[in-house]
């Protein structure tokens, strides 16, 4: 089966670029793009904090639902504490707003970031840890908090089950060619310039995209346990990871 590629757009709150959001907006209303759009239901990330609060936000975020987007619960504030790579299921920072917190801290967040949603007539679909950094425990507490069963984020060629969630691997932050598999391309557009939302409108208008570009109401959903090509892949993206980590640290060495 030819590749597949998901949209995903991380940030998503009052205070985002929405000038950034309303262009990416209208390039996916006028190919009829339909991306997953992470959430941050309770925003108190400075980083975040790019624009004043827009107090029609959560109007925007019932259009995206009413529109077929699809809806992740993208934590609850966006507040990280430090935590040991180690205990992640995806070591990707040495940060978390969840990972390492017991289980009863971590249901109250979840409960209530799902609150908020609910308040606003949302159903979350979809869960996105910030940072990609959650634990075990993160998904027990998804478990008795929320109805939630699909994780955008893992290290894979294609959808999987594993947990009890159904997992859309999250493995590109820009769109890329690949042959077969199931491929999320993760896109912050708080931090887009004006010159990449342009190249990647360019990109999704090309032919080889166009026909590729899915959404997560359309994709097959039949269980699936990780096979071996998922877990080389795994396995290759992380060595190439820390590679990529040690030739950089070198170079800044030498600067």
């Amino acid at each position: 089966m030819a590749a597949k590629f998901i949209i995903r757009m991380d940030d998503a709150c009052p205070t985002m670029d929405r000038s950034k959001w309303d262009e990416l907006e209208r390039i996916f209303d006028r190919l009829n793009i339909k991306p997953i759009v992470a959430v941050v239901p309770d925003n108190q990330d400075p980083d975040l904090f790019v624009a004043p609060p827009d107090e029609f936000f959560w109007d925007k975020v019932r259009n995206w639902q009413a529109k077929g987007w699809t809806i992740a619960m993208h934590g609850y504030q966006h507040v990280f504490h430090p935590i040991d790579r180690g205990r992640l299921i995806l070591p990707f920072h040495d940060r978390s707003e969840f990972a390492g917190l017991s289980l009863p801290k971590q249901a109250e967040k979840i409960r209530v970031a799902l609150s908020i949603f609910e308040q606003e007539s949302i159903q979350p679909q979809v869960w996105i840890a910030p940072a990609h950094c959650f634990d075990s425990i993160t998904l027990d507490a998804l478990l008795q908090e929320t109805s939630i069963r699909v994780i955008s984020d893992g290290l894979a060629v294609k959808q999987f089950y594993d947990q009890g969630f159904m997992w859309l691997p999250q493995q590109l932050w820009e769109l890329a060619p690949r042959k077969f598999g199931l491929w999320t391309i993760c896109l912050h557009p708080n931090s887009m310039s004006l010159s990449l939302i342009d190249a990647f409108d360019k990109q999704v208008t090309n032919q080889f995209y166009a026909e590729r570009i899915t959404s997560y109401d359309e994709i097959g959903k039949m269980p699936r346990a990780k096979s071996l090509l998922d877990k080389l892949y795994a396995h290759y993206f992380w060595s190439r990871s820390r590679s990529i980590s040690a030739i950089l640290s070198i170079r800044y060495k030498f600067l």
